[in-house]
């Protein structure tokens, strides 16, 4: 890759986080509009970008973020009134300058001129009205008349010219910066800093050694000296200070006050270090109230010591890695453990001097590589923050086109979820917000018609349950209507007239293609009509979705998403000669598997007592189709697990002990299989499934109990 390629890349990535940081801070002003903080936030990120985006040669997006970074500049002076008319405007200008930068990765031009001056204008509207309103937008600024002229007096300004040492990788020079801004005024004064200069062996000529300090007369505005320095201001020390009441009659009057040693410091060549070595020969001011018995030497050194610590400051910092590297060093460690565990089962085999030894360095080598593959996992993980804040700033939008009022509570926000699952399950939230502001969310009229608040709710929602990520989403509107859904599925032909179904059965009918209860076509997908995408793009990563529903309280639309790629705590079971993994916490319990103490209902179902309960036993190789069923008489232990919604037993032959490993998806390399979640390799090389405790209670009791006349009386007794 070369330098400029990289240069871009960085611009892209940077510029990404910097719109989503703008988008957040004006959703976030939405409901506390004095937020200082979020206003000081949203300037920078502009100004941020317009500087990058100069440096990278992306004038029209420079150009447009300079403007409206004036406008914002009113808006932190309180010059601007923060309207949500304005709010919406600012949300479509980082639209604006989203799409400009997706137009110029693609290697297409900015934008067309005419488009970008339109937009330039509605930012000088605003510009040029204060408070502006939203029936104002289109109004055309005050005719400003021009200003009398009158004598304008001189200023003096300092200036700490800084710069970097790598200022010229960036294409810029100093001395036509300094160049540039001797055009705007007479130079009084010119002081080049060499302290830095390395002797002539070592000077690198690539490299910036000197600083400047510079005092200008000019009668310009301290914001025209301040565009001089627009392309390098961001990523060097550019100091400007108003010194113009130190000048009279063009002499520094302050120069009185200041301390000799002040004085040479501007004025000559001498260093803060000459300075202080030479200041160091006399008494300190500490050494001095210690002699005098002021104070006593261990306050001092206390002082001292508390002085020292407050001046240390910790700067956090982060790169930005390539995923794919990440996924290269995922498989090197799990590579690892493998030769690993084959090297300790080697050891297990032969007797040798100093075995002992080596397999306790063995035992500390596997340690090291659990770490070190869960450190590596985790740095796949992303919170879902990032994702939430999208689909507010989405269910803004759509509500605001269809004169909806909603309030958007964001729950959960720290959940990790693996990188690859977090863009697969994108477009089924979509179609999800969708359809809560289309046919979930009602008008202001009718929810006060129905006694509710004008501003109706919708509240993303995310957990881990199972060893699974849950992702809710809920709105308090109309809720889905099933009689709707059984005309709609009666005139289809799906069902008879007469035909009985469960409201879960009826919702069913929302998962199929071109399903929909509403006549009127509206720019959002109805429900049904991009519920079908929803659930095609959940099977495609072995997800699943719930609805539950209630008229007039609203819906909630619970999404089940997998683990693609994570590290799991799992417990170890055998099964036919085969190995299985259960996700460890969801394991209530194991217990001694006894014969006597099995309940059959008809010649397939068995139960088995558990804490003064009947609980459901699983058979996985029944379930899942892959092998004979097991006979009571293979069956040795019971492993008892919760799902939060059922609780239930799984025969097995053998307990073995748990154990962390790095789980893959089935999809990638084969087929989404349900009551699987994944698989690993083991430290003999061979594959263990995990079983997707969630899935395996779906097949279970949908099937395995449906019509089970003896089994649901026997529950309706039961508390579990």
């Amino acid at each position: 890759m070369s330098e400029q390629d990289e240069t871009l890349e960085i611009f892209f990535s940077e510029t990404e986080d910097l719109l989503k940081a703008s988008e957040e801070s004006l959703l976030a002003l939405e409901s506390t509009p004095e937020s200082a903080s979020d206003i000081e936030r949203l300037f920078r990120s502009v100004h941020t970008l317009k500087s990058g985006a100069a440096m990278v040669g992306f004038m029209g997006i420079s150009d447009f973020a300079h403007l409206l970074e004036n406008l914002l500049e009113r808006l932190r002076a309180g010059k601007l009134a923060l309207t949500n008319s304005l709010i919406t405007f600012l949300l479509g200008s980082i639209d604006f300058i989203r799409s400009m930068v997706d137009r110029v990765s693609q290697g297409e031009s900015e934008v067309d001129p005419e488009v970008l001056n339109e937009r330039k204008d509605q930012v000088k509207r605003y510009l040029g009205i204060d408070g502006i309103s939203s029936s104002e937008e289109g109004a055309e600024p005050p005719v400003k008349q021009a200003p009398k002229k009158s004598a304008q007096k001189f200023s003096f300004y300092k200036i700490d010219l800084k710069f970097g040492k790598q200022l010229f990788y960036s294409g810029q020079d100093p001395l036509l910066i300094l160049l540039g801004l001797s055009e705007l005024g007479e130079f009084v004064q010119v002081d080049p800093d060499l302290s830095e200069l390395p002797d002539f062996e070592n000077i690198s000529m690539y490299d910036l050694y000197i600083s400047w300090q510079v005092i200008i007369r000019t009668r310009r505005s301290r914001e025209d000296l301040e565009d001089v320095f627009m392309f390098v201001k961001d990523d060097n020390d550019i100091r400007i200070e108003d010194v113009t009441k130190r000048y009279r009659e063009g002499v520094d009057v302050e120069l009185a006050d200041k301390k000799l040693g002040e004085v040479l410091l501007e004025k000559t060549s001498i260093t803060d270090e000459e300075l202080t070595d030479a200041l160091k020969k006399q008494k300190m001011l500490g050494e001095i109230l210690v002699e005098d018995g002021k104070i006593q030497r261990k306050d001092l050194q206390k002082a001292v010591a508390l002085q020292e610590e407050s001046r240390t400051v910790y700067r956090k910092t982060t790169i930005r890695v390539d995923v794919e590297k990440i996924d290269n060093l995922v498989n090197l460690g799990e590579e690892m453990g493998i030769g690993l565990a084959k090297l300790q089962t080697l050891f297990e085999k032969y007797t040798s001097p100093g075995q002992m030894e080596m397999t306790e360095e063995m035992e500390n080598l596997l340690k090291v590589n659990q770490e070190f593959q869960e450190r590596v996992t985790r740095v796949r993980m992303f919170p879902l923050e990032g994702t939430f804040r999208r689909f507010q700033r989405m269910a803004r939008d759509l509500a605001l086109k269809q004169n909806k009022q909603i309030n958007v509570i964001l729950t959960g926000l720290d959940t990790e979820l693996d990188k690859e699952v977090i863009e697969h399950c994108t477009d089924p939230l979509k179609h999800l917000v969708r359809n809560c502001i289309d046919h979930g969310i009602e008008t202001p009229e009718e929810r006060e018609a129905k006694g509710k608040p004008p501003t109706g709710i919708i509240e993303f929602k995310a957990y881990q349950r199972a060893g699974r990520i849950f992702v809710e989403i809920r709105d308090d509107g109309r809720g889905i209507d099933s009689a709707a859904i059984r005309r709609k599925a009666i005139e289809r032909g799906w069902i008879e007239p007469d035909q009985v179904l469960s409201e879960d059965d009826l919702l069913d009918f929302l998962f199929k293609p071109g399903f929909s209860t509403t006549s009127e076509v509206t720019e959002l997908s109805g429900r049904g009509v991009g519920m079908n995408v929803v659930k095609t793009k959940l099977d495609q990563i072995g997800g699943t979705i719930d609805i539950h529903t209630e008229k007039d309280r609203g819906t909630t639309f619970i999404l089940c998403l997998p683990l693609i790629s994570a590290l799991m705590e799992v417990l170890r079971v055998m099964v036919q000669g085969a190995s299985y993994l259960v996700p460890l916490q969801s394991v209530v319990s194991t217990e001694k598997f006894d014969n006597e103490l099995v309940k059959s209902f008809g010649a397939r179902e068995r139960v088995y007592p558990f804490r003064g309960d009947y609980l459901p036993l699983v058979d996985i190789t029944k379930i899942l189709d892959i092998g004979m069923p097991s006979a009571n008489g293979d069956t040795s232990a019971l492993v008892f697990v919760n799902t939060d919604r059922k609780t239930f037993g799984i025969a097995v032959d053998e307990v073995l002990d748990p154990q962390q490993v790095i789980v893959k998806t089935l999809e990638t390399n084969y087929r989404n299989v349900k009551g699987i979640a994944g698989a690993t390799i083991l430290g003999d090389g061979s594959v263990s499934l995990v079983l997707d405790l969630l899935g395996l209670e779906e097949i279970f009791f949908k099937h395995s109990f449906e019509g089970d006349e003896d089994y649901e009386s026997e529950q309706k007794g039961k508390s579990g």
